[in-house]
Formats: C-alpha cells, sequence, structure tokens
C-alpha cells in the first residue's frame, strides 16, 4: 500500500486520491467581459466640435483684422486731412527763417559790392 504510485510520487496511508471533477452541466460563465459606460463624445463629435471652434476662432480673427484695418484707415484720413495744415505751418516757419536769414546777409554784405 504505501509503495510508488504510477506518478512516481509516494502513496500517503489513509487517503484516496479521487480528482475533483466539475458539478454536473459545468461551472457558470464567468462574464469576462468590460461593460464600462461610454466615457466622453466619440471620435467624430470631437473632429467636429474641434473644427467649430477653430472656425469660430477664424471668424473673429477675420473680424477683428477688419476692425483694425478701418481703424487705420481712419487715422490715415485724419493725418492726410491735416497735412495741409501742417504744411502750411512749416512753410510759414520756412519763410520767416529764410527771410531772417536774407535780413543777416544783408548786414554782413553792406558795405560789399557784388
Amino acid at each position: 500500500m504505501g509503495g510508488p504510485s504510477k506518478f512516481g510520487g509516494a502513496k500517503v496511508i489513509g487517503f484516496s486520491s479521487t480528482q475533483e471533477m466539475p458539478p454536473p452541466g459545468g461551472y457558470p460563465a464567468i462574464k469576462s467581459a468590460r461593460f464600462l459606460p461610454n466615457r466622453g463624445p466619440s471620435g467624430a463629435m470631437l473632429w467636429f466640435g474641434s473644427a467649430f471652434i477653430i472656425g469660430c476662432g477664424f471668424y473673429l480673427t477675420g473680424q477683428e483684422n477688419l476692425r483694425r484695418n478701418a481703424d487705420k484707415l481712419e487715422k490715415r484720413a485724419a493725418r492726410l486731412s491735416l497735412y495741409p495744415f501742417l504744411q502750411s505751418e512749416e512753410d510759414l516757419r520756412y519763410l520767416k527763417k529764410e527771410r531772417e536769414m536774407l535780413k543777416e546777409e544783408a548786414e554782413l554784405m553792406k558795405g560789399r559790392k557784388g
């Protein structure tokens, strides 16, 4: 009784070696699939959302560029309308300076011929 078993191990006295078998009909199926809730928007929704946001950004940038260009045009028009007045003031200053220089030259050349 205590001799070697056919699998190479020693037999234990007083212990019957019966293999455990599954219950009749088998074990119940193990749910291995993960049932996770839907987490967030789909890929298509992310693409469309991103495209919408980028499109809005381009639109707002274009509107700001139009506004800025209108401001520059208004500023340029104001400068051009003031230009004749500024030029006339500069001409008066030049003429005054020229008269002073001619008067000074006439005073220096008073006793000379030429």
